[in-house]
């Protein structure tokens, strides 16, 4: 891994870290428990204790950053590289613990927090970037086996402009379905659950014309 890969490494953990310097000096402030999880209709429906969250929360983030950042380079280091792509991925876990962790403990000190705005906005958002910059992969990084950031069949991929073609498909129903995403915010919640609903079903259906558009080789 690069002197710069690690300098960005380093960055985004820190980020993420950080986050806990404002759960702590809200400590004393925060109830013993504090809500986790809601409901699309702004309702809590989960509690953890207050260091749990303000501490363990950015742990878990980070983790999973991590491993995230950890299986991106990995690829990249054998030759799978997906450089803009690559860019943009290691930068969601530490900006969606920001979002979460900075709401989560204003909602607890009893502020006006929008939770179904922030939760839709973040990943409406992250659809769209990600749609937008996963034509940018290389067809190659496009195969069989894992490889951490990118377009990834459980298959051996016999056309590299199949491959293309399916990474533009994915990424404008990704587009579209982080779009679809943000306007229903206009509209009650049953309708951003129908939009994730709709984006994950159709991000589905593109996984069989994936293998279609990947396999088919000219005769």
């Amino acid at each position: 891994m690069t002197k710069n890969k690690w300098r960005v490494l380093a960055l985004t953990s820190a980020v993420i870290l950080l986050t806990m310097l404002y759960g702590a000096s809200q400590y004393s402030a925060l109830p013993a428990t504090l809500v986790t999880h809601w409901g699309v209709d702004n309702q809590p429906n989960g509690w953890m204790p207050k260091t749990l969250v303000v501490y363990g929360l950015p742990l878990l983030m980070l983790a999973a950053h991590w491993l995230a950042v950890g299986t991106t380079y990995w690829a990249s280091s054998h030759g799978k590289s997906a450089a803009r792509f690559e860019r943009i991925t290691v930068w969601i876990i530490p900006v969606v613990t920001v979002v979460i962790y900075v709401a989560t403990i204003r909602y607890a000190l009893g502020q006006a927090v929008n939770i179904r705005l922030w939760a839709i906005a973040v990943v409406g958002a992250i659809f769209i970037v990600m749609g937008n910059y996963l034509p940018t992969v290389p067809a190659s990084a496009a195969h069989q086996g894992w490889v951490g950031v990118g377009y990834h069949v459980p298959w051996q991929v016999k056309n590299p402009a199949g491959a293309l073609k399916a990474m533009r498909v994915l990424g404008y129903v990704m587009v579209a379905g982080g779009v679809l995403m943000l306007v229903s915010l206009f509209f009650p919640p049953v309708v951003s659950v129908i939009a994730l609903v709709l984006l994950i079903a159709a991000m589905i259906v593109v996984m069989p014309l994936s293998y279609r558009w990947t396999t088919r080789t000219d005769k």
